[in-house]
């Protein structure tokens, strides 16, 4: 086991641990919660399935910009399978699977998996962060609520994103193969940056992404009977989607809901009904991942036993 998994699992039994602790410290809040509108699991579920349909699409874009064509159910499949190994290993080892599946089945070159991944992280940042200022100032002036450090973390993650998609500088390929293969990776955003028509559709489907995921977390708080406004659903869904930049843990398992229950609590959300809420929508995920995950892996191996 190496530096990087033993830093990651540390952090995750830390996490794990804390959450557990004040989980048995409030068990009285908790105990006042309750299931009030349970049918509300079925959206919820559908609404988990329809997001990873949308991550194929942006997939299936990318690849056409990097000359790979792969039909959409099979790129849905390959998501979802994803999804399922960045749960059970730390540092998204999900993308290793999919990276090894691309290469043997389509020739897809590593570095142009790592340009491709790098323009969805790039605009999912930039579009998250944007959704996050745009919500922290409704917030602000709909409630007189407002998190300084909140804004700050959003502020500085969209410039930053701005100056990568604008003004990232492209390099000169080097002889040494390892230094060039970093160089070809960086150079690799500047293969998209220039498909407006794959900047566009990759920023409106990262968008209706974020939205899904904020329709989902304020019905998580509607199962438990919690009235919040879908302002602060985007906020929190927001901020959420920026803590994949952590991702030490399988999934981000911890991290996520520890940065969801702090950022609750700046907007005046109890940390009892957001962790039940962050816990809620985890819960989801996991059935689905862990009972897709492993039939669509054998699916794919068997449609591509011949070259994977």
């Amino acid at each position: 086991m190496n530096l990087r998994k033993i830093i990651g699992a540390i952090i995750f039994l830390i996490l794990i641990a804390g959450l557990g602790y004040y989980g048995y410290l409030h068990r009285e809040d908790f105990a006042e919660l309750r299931l009030v509108n349970p049918w509300l699991l079925i959206v919820l579920i559908g609404l988990f399935i329809f997001s990873y349909f949308t991550i194929a699409i942006v997939n299936n874009e990318l690849m056409k910009a990097l000359k790979v064509k792969m039909p959409v159910l099979e790129s849905f499949m390959l998501a979802i399978v994803t999804g399922f190994y960045n749960l059970i290993t730390p540092f998204r080892g999900g993308m290793a699977v999919r990276a090894v599946y691309l290469k043997k089945k389509y020739g897809f070159a590593y570095v142009h998996f790592l340009a491709s991944l790098s323009a969805v992280y790039v605009l999912t940042f930039f579009v998250a962060s944007f959704l996050g200022l745009v919500s922290t100032v409704w917030i602000y002036y709909s409630t007189g609520v407002f998190s300084w450090i909140l804004f700050f973390v959003f502020l500085f993650v969209f410039f930053g994103m701005l100056g990568i998609i604008f003004i990232s500088p492209k390099f000169k390929e080097r002889r040494n193969k390892w230094l060039n293969r970093f160089v070809k990776v960086v150079n690799g955003w500047h293969l998209i940056k220039h498909n407006k028509q794959i900047i566009v559709l990759t920023s409106v489907v990262t968008l209706v992404q974020i939205l899904l995921g904020s329709l989902g977390m304020w019905l998580q708080f509607r199962v438990f009977g919690l009235e919040v406004p879908f302002v602060a659903a985007v906020f929190l869904s927001a901020i959420g989607n920026l803590s994949l930049l952590i991702g030490l843990t399988p999934g981000n398992l911890g991290v996520h809901e520890a940065v969801v229950v702090f950022s609750a609590r700046t907007i005046g959300i109890s940390a009892a009904e957001s962790l039940s809420v962050a816990l809620l929508g985890r819960a989801v995920s996991l059935v689905v991942l862990f009972v897709l995950g492993p039939i669509f892996s054998w699916l794919l191996i068997k449609k591509g036993n011949s070259k994977v």
